[in-house]
């Protein structure tokens, strides 16, 4: 429950703070999302794709910009094609999320490389 409430703080936080007033996204901001849209594997918009991202960056104390959306993006892009598609990028930022380790002094790049070997063995366990 504890972990719940916190993941629903960091979603509100990063909704209040990543946009414009008007709730469209700065041009820097939208040209690096189009960009993952189209490199992300699966039917994932670049709303989606922000949404979640702006979870993970907020909960790394990471500004959301265009650089960092990049560089996150490519990490999990990188994974994504190391795994040779046995999932996704989508996959690897939920459980991210789920894991919550950023308070706990976990590096983004850290929680990036456990996320994806616990894909790896979830996926071993069902075979």
């Amino acid at each position: 429950m504890k972990n719940f409430i916190a993941v629903m703080v960091i979603v509100i936080m990063a909704s209040c703070g990543s946009s414009n007033e008007d709730g469209k996204m700065t041009g820097d901001t939208a040209e690096a999302l189009d960009m993952l849209e189209s490199v992300f594997d699966g039917p994932y918009s670049k709303w989606a794709i922000k949404s979640k991202l702006d979870t993970v960056l907020t909960m790394y104390n990471m500004e959301l910009k265009k650089e960092n959306y990049l560089k996150v993006g490519n990490s999990l892009v990188a994974v994504r094609k190391g795994s040779k598609g046995s999932y996704v990028e989508i996959d690897i930022i939920n459980d991210m999320i789920k894991a919550n380790s950023g308070a706990q002094g976990v590096s983004l790049d850290e929680q990036l490389d456990k996320s994806a070997k616990a894909l790896e063995r979830n996926l071993a366990n069902k075979e």
